[in-house]
């Protein structure tokens, strides 16, 4: 079983200690039933570190026991994704960082529902990158994904990308995931409920995209994240 995580970005040095913040401490003690001398594992960028609880009526803290830094995860995968309802995007977000993505960059395609504010937007932002924070600790990462703000699909700037392209897409022609040949860093782009408008087809072929299948079945497109992202990071 593995040991309970928390991040400890959030948590403050106490001398040779971390104190752990309020809501965390909360979910160690309260949630996963954590004592005093309990094991758990915090997460600093690119490191894990061992620690043992040391609880009190009023703080929570932990004592470092030893450091492992992660290797970086490999291959480097770029997910372009397509801003979708608040459900499906949350689990997209959390699929994406449990399969290691390493960027998102999210595009307002003419199929995306969710249309914000510049204002809205940025509240927006906090809120995913909490999401993925706290995925990280489901999924032991050290790194949640680097997530950028929304862009339209025509001001996107393709050059940023890998020069292996692939996009889901409801083509007969796609290509099955099984048969493509592993390669190192690439891009991967899921397309909103309802599957790329034509030009956004055109533009991604015209960038290099090659068009993947997922399966006969049509998928939600946050299980087509979890399905693709996993496929490529497994390969």
């Amino acid at each position: 079983m593995s040991l309970p995580r928390l991040r400890l970005e959030k948590c403050a040095r106490d001398g040779d200690a971390w104190l752990i913040d309020d809501e965390q401490a909360h979910h160690l003690v309260r949630v996963r039933r954590c004592y005093n001398g309990s094991l758990v594992e915090g997460l600093l960028d690119g490191e894990k570190v061992e620690l043992r609880l040391i609880c009190d009526k009023e703080t929570v803290r932990a004592v470092e026991i030893s450091r492992e830094a992660e290797p970086p995860v490999s291959p480097e995968i770029h997910l372009l994704l397509a801003l979708l309802k608040s459900d499906q995007f949350d689990d997209a977000l959390r699929f994406a960082c449990e399969t290691g993505v390493h960027t998102i960059h999210l595009l307002a395609c003419e199929r995306s529902v969710p249309k914000y504010s510049i204002g809205r937007q940025d509240d927006k932002m906090s809120r995913w990158n909490k999401i993925l924070n706290e995925a990280t600790k489901q999924a032991g990462s050290t790194r949640p994904p680097i997530l950028r703000a929304p862009c339209g699909f025509d001001e996107f700037h393709f050059s940023i990308l890998p020069q292996n392209r692939f996009a889901a897409m409801l083509r007969h022609d796609a290509a099955e995931l099984r048969s493509l040949p592993p390669c190192g860093s690439l891009a991967v782009a899921i397309g909103p409920e309802g599957d790329w408008s034509s030009s956004e087809t055109q533009k991604l072929l015209d960038e290099k995209f090659i068009p993947v299948s997922l399966g006969k079945r049509i998928l939600r497109a946050s299980t087509a994240v979890a399905v693709a992202c996993g496929w490529f990071m497994l390969r």
